[in-house]
């Protein structure tokens, strides 16, 4: 099979499109011809050696966390899933390549109605999202959420989930065109950054009561305002830290207005369980119209190097996806 590799972390031409051996499933798990993979902005730091979620992975590398494909293989201990299935799927790599062996309780069915491009944009980020806003922030219906960087696939899945729970939306944007998508996902406030200080134009829109909930995964700066722009008892959940900035935080402040600020890991809870279940409720809403997600961009898998600069450049609104 032909895949897009890394024998070496660095900029964007160290992928090379190459022939690898088809992978073969253990017992327990499934061989998936993929149809679509998600590029994910974690995957810009594992090519690069940045990324610090747990050890670094042994090269050559096939990077790739979620895919959308059909089985066309199954292990001799499986039981739930069959050949000819569509199914989406999180792996801890493998997903940039036309083929990959996954552990079946890593796979979803894919609803009727949800194409695998729709279905491959999916896990990773609405699944950040969902858990961020619904257990750790613990966002309520009729609270207010500051949801940063709309044009981010977290972004976009966050503004969704945040008005499907009945809640009034804020969130944030480089450009006008950006702004303008972000509405019509439902966001009832847009602030451009790069005209405004956002935690000003926020304080204006909340006539100075601060928002209930931030979510954001830039790090740096922007953390230090989302913070200062909670309400109180707000509750603030940082998922990355994309500026790789470190970000100050004014412990009087988060005593005196009773704050909290978690970090939320997505690989961290998958090991916790319930990740999957999740991700079916997702699918359903989605094939159901109640959520949607937007794709910007598809690239040929052998174009691995140019997907990673269009998501590198911030100029995409949503996800991008690679198709072998």
């Amino acid at each position: 099979m032909k895949a897009a590799i890394i024998h070496e972390t660095g900029n964007e031409d160290v992928f090379r499109y190459e022939d690898v051996p088809d992978p073969e499933p253990r017992p327990r798990q499934v061989l998936l011809r993929i149809e679509s993979a998600s590029v994910n902005r974690g995957d810009l730091f594992r090519r690069d050696g940045s990324y610090g979620g747990g050890a670094a992975p042994s090269l050559p590398l096939i990077i790739g966390w979620d895919v959308a494909g059909t089985i066309v293989a199954v292990g001799s201990e499986v039981s739930t899933r069959q050949v000819g299935q569509r199914v989406v799927a999180t792996l801890p790599h493998g997903g940039y390549a036309e083929m990959t062996a996954v552990n079946e309780a890593g796979t979803v069915p894919i609803p009727d109605g949800v194409s695998f491009d729709e279905a491959a944009s999916i896990p990773i980020v609405f699944l950040t999202s969902w858990f961020s806003l619904r257990n750790v922030a613990n966002l309520k219906q009729g609270e207010t959420a500051l949801i940063q960087s709309a044009g981010s696939g977290v972004g976009m899945a966050g503004i969704q989930i945040a008005k499907h729970m009945g809640c009034t939306v804020i969130t944030t944007a480089g450009s006008q065109d950006k702004l303008d998508k972000a509405r019509e996902l439902g966001a009832d406030h847009c602030i451009n950054y790069t005209e405004a200080d956002f935690l000003t134009e926020t304080m204006s829109i909340t006539d100075r009561a601060g928002v209930d909930v931030v979510l954001e995964a830039v790090g740096g700066e922007v953390l230090t305002k989302s913070i200062q722009a909670l309400a109180m008892s707000g509750r603030a959940v940082t998922v990355g830290n994309t500026s790789r900035q470190p970000a100050t935080v004014e412990p009087g402040l988060m005593l005196n207005r009773l704050l909290t600020l978690q970090g939320f890991s997505l690989a961290a809870q998958m090991s916790s369980g319930g990740v999957m279940q999740e991700l079916q409720t997702i699918l359903d809403l989605c094939a159901q119209g109640k959520l949607r997600t937007v794709i910007d961009r598809v690239f040929p898998l052998s174009e691995a190097g140019n997907a990673h600069r269009h998501l590198a450049d911030r100029r995409s609104f949503g996800k991008v996806l690679l198709r072998p």
